[in-house]
């Protein structure tokens, strides 16, 4: 989901007709899923006229009126109950993009997004598509980066289990307390917004500090999580990768939610700056991506894969596993750049329901955007606001 933030007051009669031909021109949005249980297989295929035209008058009605934020975010619709992106209005400026994960990754969201506001705004300019592959990007090359993912496989592996050793998993933080989810979790979301000098001045701290934002972002987490629990000697992070640079795609085609994640475990009582720099040199070796394959090879049969997959599209999360019991989340999305976004949007915030915490960031129009999700089930509600209204804050980013 996103909460997007226009700069001015919603054109209500613009609305549905640029939903509607949004929907209409591109033929992904209009994604089922079909089961072919003769065959034990199933597909992507897409809805009928018929099925369309229907989904069509239920969004009409949908878009007609204006829901609570709150009451959105703990929506979910499996694959086939309805299409695969649509928008619910907040109030007069805010609406909340929703987009089935099943045929979308955080930057092919960001596309989609931008191609309805140019619907919208009646703007056909051309688009800068932040997601295709360079064009003299040789297949070579790919192979060989895909052969040095599973080449630097091993020594990741190794050099895991050897800094994590036995008891890492009760050493780590965990902001849950070692609870376990619901099966009908409700999903608090809170939102954090930089002015332009604010931001400018973010960014210039990573760069004197010789870092992206992501990883200043994770020294800066890391440093605070550590804190919150000085008695556990691990910070256990999730950092999701867009797997573009590996297995290249179009937005516009593409079904499959093409991100992978890079496990990056932090200790205490060692240099935080010389861990971020290296856990990051994993993600330019590719290891995200073998890894998943790595996972994908030795969890389960295909009877087993094909049904869990079926599954996964059907609801909004997997279940929680020791494993992948990280102490949180940190994606971010990047800078926003297409020129619609920053014509008509005055601020964008990211949130799936992830089993962690979520910290989901981007930046558009100088501006940098933030928003944390978590569970109410795992999670005290004011422990984690107020540790994340401490972190966010301008004052302890530039420290």
């Amino acid at each position: 989901m996103a909460t997007v933030v226009l700069k001015e007051r919603l054109n209500l009669e613009k609305l549905f007709p640029s939903y509607r031909e949004l929907i209409v021109k591109n033929p992904l949005l209009q994604t089922k899923i079909i089961e072919r249980p003769e065959i034990n297989r199933f597909s992507w295929g897409r809805f009928s006229n018929d099925e369309i035209e229907h989904f069509l008058s239920f969004e009409r009605e949908h878009l007609a009126g204006k829901y609570d934020k709150e009451t959105v975010l703990q929506q979910y619709y499996p694959t086939n109950t309805r299409l695969p992106f649509h928008i619910t209005v907040v109030d007069d400026y805010t609406v909340v993009v929703n987009m089935h994960h099943a045929i979308a990754n955080g930057r092919c969201f960001i596309f989609w997004i931008q191609k309805w506001l140019q619907y919208y705004s009646d703007e056909q300019m051309g688009v800068f598509d932040q997601t295709a592959p360079l064009p003299f990007a040789p297949k070579f090359l790919l192979m060989v980066k895909r052969i040095g993912a599973f080449l630097w496989l091993p020594v990741f592996l190794a050099n895991f289990i050897l800094n994590a050793r036995k008891y890492a998993s009760k050493d780590t933080v965990d902001l849950s307390c070692g609870k376990m989810p619901d099966k009908n979790q409700v999903y608090f979301t809170r939102s954090y917004c930089f002015s332009r000098e604010d931001t400018k001045r973010i960014l210039l701290r990573c760069k004197l500090a010789r870092m992206t934002l992501t990883e200043y972002m994770c020294v800066v987490l890391a440093k605070a999580l550590s804190n919150s629990a000085p008695d556990k000697s691990r910070v256990f992070i999730s950092l999701p990768m867009d797997m573009q640079s590996l297995l290249p795609y179009s937005p516009e085609n593409t079904c499959g939610n093409l991100i992978a994640s890079l496990p990056a475990q932090f200790f205490q009582g060692r240099e935080l700056e010389k861990q971020v720099k290296s856990a990051f040199k994993w993600f330019k070796r590719g290891v995200p991506y073998s890894l998943s394959c790595l996972f994908a090879a030795v969890s389960t049969s295909y009877e087993k894969s094909k049904a869990q997959c079926l599954e996964l599209c059907k609801k909004p999360i997997p279940d929680r596993s020791p494993l992948w019991n990280f102490s949180l989340t940190y994606s971010n999305l990047g800078v926003i750049s297409y020129p619609v976004m920053e014509k008509l949007v005055d601020s964008i915030f990211f949130y799936f329901k992830s089993q962690s915490v979520l910290l989901a960031s981007s930046t558009i129009s100088g501006k940098l955007c933030m928003e944390v999700s978590f569970s109410k089930d795992l999670y005290q509600t004011e422990q984690i606001t107020a540790l994340f209204d401490q972190i966010l804050s301008v004052e302890h980013l530039l420290k």
